[in-house]
């Protein structure tokens, strides 16, 4: 606004000039329409609108006017605009209490805790707007949910505050796929496996590659979990079958590759399992943390069913060391690594590589076996 104040500094020295002690009353009428009609323009402007901020590309603002798990449906000068959900990262409802807009920048960024402290800021009961509501349901339990994976929460209580929304917003929400990814996650590190593989079965039904492929590697690695080796084997190759074009959808059959070859090598085929292992690691992208922890944790797993307790050893160090934010492969490693050192008179690193697993992963379901 500051660019109009120089027009306006010289219209009032028309209006009341030094020299006369009256205004111009034309002028001066002129005047306060004017500054009458800036001020609705400047409120118009300064009022807030509905902001979608999507992954890529500039912020949109207007209004939200319909929501799919598939789709937001956005109202922009007067047209409606249709925004793919996997392409949405957050959306600010207009009135929205400033606390809340900042958790939602904070979970963007994977900021847990700050977003947590920016959630308790907020006093629910002076949100009128139902979207707004729902929405924070949403936000309680993902940011809960996220830290409770890292063992710094109760995955029950986020399991809990997801459900109240998915029961009335699962199926007009774009969150639909993210809230089946977390409801099946904190299934899993509940123990309940059977659950997990619903909800990540739900996410293999998205028409985006990247998602479908992430719901069937996440299924099969629940159905794995289960003992059922020949329906985790299945969800592992209807991944690897399935067309994809960009590098995060295919990354997900990479993934299932590595977990086909774990369904190898609990059938006892570890020979072969271990020959296309180390052929991934040798095509593979090392920088690709995800990728490389489950290769290693898998040779690993390999190697200690063969009884080469110290080749297993340095495959689970190399996910204890420079995998570490991988937080499910890390405990995974860490898990092994307690019982492996025992076998080679190691019972300090034992101990240690157990205290870890205890106080960084308190409700993996790795740190309660």
């Amino acid at each position: 606004m500051t660019f109009y104040l120089p027009m306006w500094h010289k219209l009032l020295q028309f209006v009341l000039p030094v020299s006369i002690g009256k205004p111009n009353t034309i002028a001066f009428r002129l005047l306060c329409s004017g500054v009458a009609g800036f001020a609705i323009v400047a409120n118009a402007i300064s009022q807030e609108a509905d902001r979608l901020y999507p992954k890529s590309g500039s912020t949109q603002t207007g209004k939200i006017v319909e929501m799919t798990p598939d789709n937001v449906v956005m109202e922009i000068r007067g047209n409606k605009q249709n925004f793919p959900s996997s392409d949405v990262l957050r959306i600010v409802y207009e009135g929205e209490p400033a606390p809340f807009s900042r958790a939602k920048e904070q979970a963007s960024t994977d900021q847990w805790d700050q977003a947590l402290e920016s959630l308790k800021r907020i006093d629910p009961k002076s949100i009128e707007r139902p979207e707004v509501k729902n929405e924070l349901l949403f936000y309680q339990g993902l940011v809960l949910g996220q830290l409770a994976l890292q063992g710094q929460g109760d995955a029950a209580a986020a399991k809990s505050r997801l459900l109240e929304f998915a029961r009335a917003n699962a199926k007009t929400s774009f969150h639909f796929y993210q809230l089946s990814e977390m409801l099946g996650l904190l299934a899993v590190s509940l123990g309940d496996s059977d659950k997990a593989a619903t909800y990540f079965g739900a996410m293999g039904k998205s028409p985006v590659a990247e998602t479908m492929l992430q719901g069937r590697y996440l299924m099969g690695s629940a159905l794995l979990a289960q003992g059922k080796q020949a329906e985790a084997k299945k969800a592992f190759t209807d991944a690897i079958a399935a067309s994809a074009d960009s590098v995060a959808a295919k990354k997900y059959q990479k993934l299932s590759k590595v977990a086909i070859n774990r369904c190898d090598i609990l059938d006892g085929k570890i020979p072969a399992a271990i020959e296309n292992l180390r052929k991934m690691v040798e095509e593979g992208d090392a920088t690709d943390s995800q990728l490389f922890s489950a290769i290693y944790n898998a040779l690993g797993l390999a190697h200690q069913k063969e009884g080469k307790n110290q080749e297993a050893i340095l495959d689970f160090l190399h996910t204890d060391l420079l995998f570490q934010s991988e937080i499910d492969m890390h405990a995974e490693a860490l898990y092994y690594l307690s019982q492996l050192f025992a076998t080679i008179g190691e019972p300090q690193r034992a101990a240690d590589a157990k205290s870890r697993l205890q106080s960084l992963y308190s409700n993996s379901t790795w740190a309660k076996k």
